[in-house]
């Protein structure tokens, strides 16, 4: 094909995207995303609605396609285990449909282990956009999710061993709930406000 057909095309493109409105596609998906905590049980989620979760994943960014990411989907008898953690919040738990474990496999660790060198940190940063990715994707479909870490009230290395995480190689992100929730995700939705918005975080430069 020609560049200027190329060009003519690329124009079109760029007009209809012009033309879409702010919260079409993807972006409709990224504002009804929500932490949902109230799940209805009765419904199952597909498994093929958690694998495009999963594939859209792993379409997150990283340094040198290291690919720091790893996911472990909790089966029935995996999920009574990591509802026997907490006995005070074992009710809570036991209201989760889904239980999907994240965690960070960096290239490198600093010497004590922590996620502090610039590999690990650039890894680190990679399995999170990851983990948003499968939230939104997750949302596009209608199903609820809530990425925990402290409020689970255990240890990550207890959640490490229920799965069978390699603890020397990875670090928990945090488990990823999910279900269809009991009230609808909506964009119109009502989300906790940002205090310090868009103009509190922008350095606009010329």
């Amino acid at each position: 094909m020609h560049a200027a057909a190329d060009d003519t095309m690329l124009s079109a493109l760029a007009l209809v995207l012009l033309a879409a409105p702010l919260t079409a596609g993807l972006n409709v998906a990224t504002v009804a995303r929500r932490s949902v905590v109230k799940y209805d049980t009765s419904r199952a989620v597909p498994p093929e609605v958690v694998r495009t979760a999963l594939d859209a994943a792993i379409l997150a960014p990283c340094h040198f396609l290291r690919e720091p990411w790893r996911f472990y989907q909790a089966g029935p008898e995996t999920v009574a285990k990591l509802c026997a953690m907490n006995e005070d919040k074992k009710a809570m738990f036991e209201g989760v449909p889904g239980w999907m474990i994240a965690t960070c496999a960096a290239s490198e660790y600093g010497d004590d282990g922590s996620i502090s060198t610039k590999a690990a940190l650039e890894d680190h940063a990679a399995a999170a956009c990851a983990v948003q990715n499968f939230m939104v994707s997750l949302a596009s479909d209608g199903v609820g999710s809530k990425w925990m870490t402290g409020a689970l009230g255990v240890a990550p290395e207890t959640v490490m061993d229920i799965v069978g995480a390699d603890k020397e190689a990875e670090r928990l992100l945090g488990v990823i709930w999910y279900g269809y929730p009991a009230n609808e995700l909506s964009a119109d939705a009502k989300s906790p406000p940002r205090k310090l918005g868009v103009d509190g975080v922008l350095t606009q430069l010329p």
